[in-house]
């Protein structure tokens, strides 16, 4: 059970006409400047951010520092707990433990008091949106949505049109039909009046579905679209970085084969 000093987070009162959103940066800084160039020339209204800024990455405090600078609203993940020592880390594998440990030592301090006041999830009540980490059933407590049966569970824990997750780093889209689910395999699918959708955002910092390249998601409520898009960046920067950290060489290699 996490200790999370402010599990209400966020409510976001502002109507857009484009929402970028992203999750699972993972102190991946290459990665976030190269996804935050191309939402820029996207025109969004806002981005909003689904958790794990930091863990596994070689630059955590420049990825918050960055996410303070541009304003963008943020949800904690388990990794940005788990580095604050928030969160059990026995289950984590030894690879995951070294980075949260390495991360603990490296935040600066009011970078992790910015963590800490970090929520479990964002209601947007202008766009009808709900953001969380995991899943919207017992957000603290990291379940993944693996399968249709998760998902179909966790589509009666939000009330909202749209609920966006991150956490496996997987991206993926169900749309709910009155209680018909199905999950297309286009990036891109129309917001249709009476569905509700639960969308995987994917990792902008750490994907593992077999693509390198960054993901995150763009929305547009004016058109009611949404996709799912990729991004190319220095991968071989990240990885240099991660090496010259001293971090684990496997966090390092994983990135070219997005797993």
């Amino acid at each position: 059970m996490t200790g999370n000093p402010n599990p209400q987070g966020l409510d976001l009162t502002r109507v857009c006409k484009r929402v970028g959103v992203l999750s699972d940066i993972h102190g991946n800084l290459h990665a976030l400047e190269a996804v935050l160039a191309q939402l820029q020339s996207e025109n969004v209204d806002m981005i909003v951010c689904c958790g794990d800024v930091v863990g596994y990455g070689a630059r955590p405090n420049e990825c918050v520092d960055t996410l303070i600078k541009l304003g963008i609203p943020a949800i904690a993940g388990n990794h940005d707990h788990a580095a604050l020592m928030l969160t059990d880390i026995t289950n984590f594998n030894e690879i995951a433990k070294a980075a949260v440990l390495w991360t603990n030592k490296v935040l600066r301090e009011d970078n992790v008091e910015y963590l800490k006041k970090l929520g479990l999830g964002i209601r947007d009540t202008a766009n009808n949106v709900f953001y969380v980490h995991a899943s919207p059933k017992e957000p603290g407590e990291w379940h993944y949505i693996l399968t249709m049966g998760e998902a179909r569970t966790n589509f009666n824990y939000f009330t909202e049109q749209i609920c966006f997750i991150g956490h496996s780093h997987q991206p993926f889209i169900i749309e709910n039909d009155e209680g018909n689910l199905v999950c297309p395999t286009r990036p891109e699918v129309d917001i249709r009046e009476g569905c509700r959708y639960l969308i995987n955002v994917g990792s902008v910092g750490q994907p593992r579905d077999h693509n390198p390249r960054a993901c995150y998601v763009v929305v547009d409520f004016e058109n009611r679209k949404l996709e799912i898009k990729r991004c190319d960046y220095d991968l071989e920067g990240a990885q240099k970085a991660i090496i010259d950290a001293g971090l684990p060489r496997e966090l390092a290699e994983r990135l070219a084969h997005g797993m």
